[in-house]
């Protein structure tokens, strides 16, 4: 695609919808050119199999370009799958049809049957050393030049899909103003990073069961840029993640929406829960419990808290 070629016919398997747009964009750009865009997006639940092969393979006497998407092809049922799977052997000239599946691990004989005539694109949200490469496409496109450690910082504090690093990439670099590079220096001078990067250095020592570094950082953050009231839902969240983990076997359950802590912790949390008995870590939820009940009915000293806290639970 980068040298202008591109196929009639695209797979696109994965859940990452920013990366599907992103896909989507660069083939409409190439394929249209300056000319205007007739781009039509097909869903099985909202239309029938034949109006959307017979959309798919009408002609006008202009042979006009026109750029197809369909989403969850082996929902067709019947002789529209049939036709969908010929159509991929034989495409319309100056048609582009892509194909989505969010499922990526979605099996049946007709997505078999898509994949041995189309190579699957994987748009599966990235892992982070991959999640790094895009965060240097995102500083490029924007004319910003950024040290690796920056880049580091970044897919850590915004790396759970590549929206979420794209919008915080666009944040820093509108405030950098005109200047070419960007440092660690500015990113600890962002509004608000550098107290969220203590918050989740605090979340991985304490998973980590590092209790000297808990403390410090415990005080640091509650003394200067927190309230335990603040603290309390990263804290849940990283306990319930743990617990669920430690139910599961050791491994992570399906994604259930945003969760406030960093890939840099999210990964971590099957080996974080091995340090926790089961009974450890409902400990640690039902003190949340109390101390949130505390916060709001009653006064009590964050410090306190915070600190009488992390001894119950690592010390």
């Amino acid at each position: 695609m980068k040298i202008g070629n591109i196929h009639p016919v695209y797979f696109l398997k994965g859940n990452d919808q920013f990366l599907q747009t992103f896909f989507i964009q660069k083939v409409s750009e190439v394929f249209f050119g300056d000319s205007d865009k007739d781009q039509t997006l097909m869903l099985p639940d909202d239309m029938k199999g034949k109006e959307i092969m017979d959309r798919l393979t009408m002609s006008d006497l202009f042979s006009s370009k026109k750029l197809f998407v369909l989403r969850n092809p082996q929902q067709l049922k019947g002789r529209p799958i049939d036709d969908l799977i010929q159509y991929c052997k034989s495409p319309m000239e100056n048609h582009i049809l892509v194909l989505i599946n969010d499922d990526w691990m979605a099996k049946s004989k007709y997505l078999t049957q898509i994949e041995k005539i189309i190579s699957i694109i994987d748009v599966q949200t990235p892992y982070a050393q991959d999640m790094k490469k895009w965060a240097n496409f995102f500083f490029k496109e924007r004319g910003k030049m950024a040290h690796s450690s920056v880049v580091n910082v970044m897919v850590e504090m915004a790396g759970d899909s590549v929206a979420h690093l794209n919008n915080e990439i666009e944040k820093v670099c509108l405030w950098t103003g005109d200047r070419d590079t960007i440092n660690s220096e500015d990113i600890d001078m962002f509004s608000g990073w550098k107290r969220d990067r203590q918050r989740w250095e605090f979340l991985q020592a304490l998973g980590g069961q590092d209790y000297d570094k808990a403390i410090t950082l415990g005080k640091t953050i509650i003394t200067s840029n927190d309230t335990m009231i603040s603290l309390i839902y990263p804290l849940t969240t990283l306990f319930q993640e743990m617990l669920f983990a430690k139910m599961n076997n050791g491994t992570l359950g399906e994604p259930r929406g945003y969760m406030p802590i960093p890939p840099s912790v999210k990964k971590q949390i099957p080996k974080y829960a091995r340090g926790f008995s089961q009974e450890k870590l409902e400990c640690a939820l039902n003190e949340l419990g109390n101390i949130d009940k505390r916060q709001k009915t009653s006064y009590s000293n964050d410090e306190t808290e915070l600190i009488q806290f992390i001894g119950h639970v690592i010390g």
